[in-house]
């Protein structure tokens, strides 16, 4: 009887083990691969600082609304009541005998009026037309805000995603460390025990495993960091129960650095464009006040009914006119009001001088410091190759015994130098592309993600 139970219960056994491991597989299916593109995806879709910049936008475009709307016509209605303590009267005279004769109402001791007035303004001096322009040039001063938002949330988002990528990386660097400590201490314990080496050998060793252990214990404490540096780029929360991050690549991105970065910065940067907007708009404040000097003329048509009755139909009436007024003293207000705008528009004048100068430096620097992340990496990659070399050489010599503990130790120390100067000169260099990318004002097409290509190397960063 037992014999037949052991096969049904290996089955039973293998099946369980098979839905465990599917299961496994089926959840870790489950959460979404967050690459770079859909992390600008999401950034795009809900950052707080660009659902502000697009209500700056709005709010701009709807001045502009209000200032056009100045120049139609404007139609009130009205509905007015009056109660006087006696009527108003008059005496009737005779011509021939002067007495009076008869007493005439002038009107009701109760008025009611209604009224529709029709105003438009025929002439404004050339205020109304400065104001329109003025929200014009708003709009698009709140439209290069937007777009430098947005570019701005992007720069962040590809910040913070290289800043986890390089803690991950750091994280397998410090793994790939622990395990070679772990894997040398073995071999000098099993010395010790044939009694090759002494025992501060040993303590030597596990004294460089603990370090390796609080190597990796910063790492984990770094990635988890970066993680919330994430979630705060994106402006939304990332559950790690859904969401997972790529593994930290071996190569920075590839990037084609365009001829005369300068120029192009200068063209595409929208804070140039929306400071040269802003001073526009402050000329035409200033045009918007000096306007307030000239005459004004306006029209004005009435239609109104009298009654001493509530709601009034007896007697109607219209009433049209036009109006000018011009204001030839104002104690130097309107004076002053033109000074403000002139001045205001000339230092933004200087303001559009020296963001062109720093526009320039950070080109130039931004250039700079992508060439020398590409040197670096390099340079890194044949300082691994020649430590992993290295380390494998005194680890043969030490197995031999003609090589010292401490050669070992110090050749794991170099090794595990290189590889995290791979890892930073790797995402020096893409922070670096990032920032170029910034400094040029790259632009974002509407429905278009930028799709990140690797240079070919040696692949993800592997334990």
């Amino acid at each position: 009887m037992q014999r037949r139970a052991l096969p049904l219960l290996l089955c039973l056994g293998g099946l369980c083990l098979a839905v465990l491991l599917l299961g496994r597989n089926a959840w870790a299916e489950e959460r979404t691969l967050l690459d770079l593109p859909r992390l600008e995806s999401l950034a795009l879709s809900g950052h707080p600082l660009i659902q502000a910049a697009r209500s700056r936008q709005d709010r701009a475009e709807a001045k502009l609304a209000e200032a056009r709307s100045a120049f139609g016509p404007k139609l009130d209605a009205g509905v007015a009541g009056v109660r006087v303590q006696d009527a108003p009267q008059t005496l009737a005279l005779d011509p021939v005998t002067g007495k009076a004769v008869a007493v005439v109402p002038l009107g009701y001791r109760e008025t009611y009026k209604a009224a529709l007035t029709l105003t438009q303004v025929l002439y404004s001096g050339g205020s109304l037309t400065a104001n329109r322009k003025a929200a014009e040039f708003g709009v698009q001063t709140a439209a290069a805000e937007g777009e430098r938002t947005v570019q701005t949330v992007l720069h962040h988002v590809r910040a913070a995603f290289y800043a986890h990528q390089r803690a991950a990386a750091r994280k397998t660097v410090a793994i790939q460390a622990l395990d070679l400590a772990k894997q040398h201490l073995l071999k000098v314990q099993a010395f010790h025990r044939a009694g090759v080496v002494a025992k501060n050998e040993v303590l030597r060793v596990q004294v460089a495993v603990s370090n390796a252990e609080l190597d990796l214990i910063r790492a984990n404490s770094a990635v988890a960091q970066a993680w919330t540096a994430c979630e705060r780029a994106v402006g939304a929360p990332l559950s790690q129960d859904r969401y997972v991050l790529p593994p930290p690549e071996a190569t920075p991105p590839v990037y084609d650095v365009p001829g005369d970065p300068v120029s192009l910065a200068e063209t595409r940067r929208p804070e140039l464009k929306g400071l040269a907007s802003a001073r526009n708009q402050a000329l035409q404040v200033a045009e918007a006040a000096a306007g307030q000097g000239r005459p004004h003329l306006s029209f004005q048509g009435e239609a109104n009914v009298t009654d001493n009755g509530f709601w009034p139909t007896e007697q109607d009436d219209y009433r049209l006119a036009l109006n000018l007024q011009w204001r030839f003293f104002d104690f130097g207000e309107t004076e002053a009001k033109v000074r403000q705008g002139k001045a205001a528009a000339q230092e933004l004048l200087h303001q559009l001088d020296d963001l062109r100068i720093q526009v320039r430096q950070e080109v130039i620097e931004a250039t700079q410091r992508l060439e020398e992340g590409r040197a670096r990496v390099e340079v890194a990659r044949t300082q691994v190759t020649l430590a992993e070399e290295d380390y494998r050489m005194a680890l043969k010599r030490y197995e031999a015994q003609v090589g010292t503990n401490l050669d070992v130790l110090d050749a794991r120390v170099a090794l595990n130098n290189s590889r995290t100067q791979l890892v930073d000169a790797v995402y020096d260099t893409a922070g670096a592309i990032s920032n170029l990318r910034y400094a040029l004002g790259e632009p974002v097409p509407e429905g278009e993600r930028v799709q990140e290509k690797r240079e070919t190397g040696d692949g993800a960063f592997s334990h």
